[in-house]
């Protein structure tokens, strides 16, 4: 018998990759999503197709797929008990609506079988673990709560895998159709896994999860934040457009430079980590430049407030270069073309805009990203704010 993978979220990640590696690891994939037509459709055909593009194009037919309705929860909490894996790709923000089916299918599973089951969280927040786990425990019965969270690994992933969210067009043309680049790895936190995870294709748990979790954060979120609000203000449409920009690239490799010699000072990488390190640049910095992904600077950038967050890709790694004492002097140039991004279809960048007009640039800082008046970060965040880059 074929083993069963419940995937929540049948959006870029749900269908561009995870499902992927379920269905390449002979298991059925059924998903779970708010989306009535896509549910509907996956319901239908029973498989899609999976564009991989970039110099390993071809197009794989992920078939063996069905799907389940998030909003009922008595249906989407009985898959949960003969299910090999789970796996969540809903978005951060999305946790908690989740949370009451995991739980409910967890009490069936430990009253049915006792068998424990792990959770693959694909989701793009740091502690996003420990979110679901406090939501799911949140909804189980006292008298047997430890008991099946015990059973439970909330285990972190870290998705590096690139997926354009689909135009228009192109979901007009075909609903459930999807492009994404050929890298499959997904690491996973080692130590959060309970009992044994199924083999899966891709799955890499590792011992020094936080130190990947960071590197990820630090390198290709800064990197593609980077590429993406400078190349906007520089007039590119497309983020590989913006990697040929010379002013553009120079910068980012600086930036990326510094990065990673904080990480190497926080975590005491050696020489092996230390040129594996060099090696995923060289490779986020090749696959950045596959044009057939028409990653635009738009998505790269959206949502400043959250990309400019105190933890997050910017601000975070100019927090841990000042710990380690690496120049920020890039950084504060991406963050001020970051408080600069003004496009009216975004609603961060909006609102980011009007505080900024309101409230201006001290009390936004603090407001937003946690730096203040009087230290170092500020003075170079105001002075590449007001000097727009040419």
């Amino acid at each position: 018998m074929r083993g069963k993978a419940i995937q929540f979220g049948a959006g870029n990640i749900g269908r561009g990759f995870t499902s992927q590696l379920f269905h390449e690891s002979g298991m059925d994939v059924v998903f779970v999503d708010v989306s009535q037509a896509v549910v509907a459709e996956l319901n239908a055909r029973r498989e899609y197709p999976l564009h991989i593009v970039g110099n390993d194009a071809e197009t794989k037919q992920i078939s063996s797929v069905r799907a389940v309705d998030a909003g009922d929860v008595e249906a989407v909490a009985e898959e949960i008990p003969g299910a090999e894996i789970v796996c969540t790709a809903v978005g951060a923000n999305a946790l908690q609506y989740i949370a009451p089916a995991i739980a409910l299918g967890l009490i069936m599973r430990y009253e049915r079988s006792g068998e424990p089951l792990n959770i693959l969280i694909c989701e793009n927040l740091i502690n996003a673990a420990e979110v679901l786990h406090n939501a799911v425990s949140s909804h189980l019965p006292p008298a047997h709560r430890e008991e099946i969270l015990a059973r439970t690994g909330f285990v972190q992933a870290v998705v590096s895998r690139m997926v354009p969210i689909p135009t228009e067009a192109e979901r007009e043309r075909d609903l459930l159709a999807i492009r994404a680049e050929s890298y499959k790895l997904l690491p996973v936190d080692g130590h959060a896994i309970i009992g044994t995870l199924p083999p899966i294709i891709g799955v890499e748990p590792v011992p020094n999860f936080t130190a990947q979790v960071e590197s990820k954060l630090y390198l290709h979120n800064c990197a593609h934040a980077v590429l993406g609000y400078l190349g906007h203000e520089a007039g590119y449409t497309f983020g590989y457009e913006a990697l040929h920009d010379t002013r553009t690239t120079r910068l980012l490799h600086d930036i990326l430079d510094r990065n990673a010699e904080a990480l190497a000072a926080k975590y005491g990488f050696g020489q092996a980590e230390n040129a594996q390190t060099k090696l995923y640049i060289a490779d986020l910095l090749t696959r950045f430049d596959n044009r057939e992904l028409g990653d635009t600077c738009r998505r790269l950038a959206r949502d400043p407030i959250r990309k400019l967050a105190p933890d997050d890709r910017l601000i975070g790694a100019a927090r841990l270069c000042e710990q380690h004492k690496v120049p920020v002097e890039g950084l504060a140039t991406a963050i001020g073309s970051a408080l600069r991004y003004n496009v009216i279809d975004d609603p961060s960048a909006v609102l980011l805009q009007e505080m900024l007009c309101e409230s201006g640039l001290t009390a936004t800082l603090a407001r937003v990203c946690d730096i203040h008046q009087d230290e170092p970060l500020f003075d170079l965040v105001q002075q590449s704010y007001d000097t727009k880059s040419p």
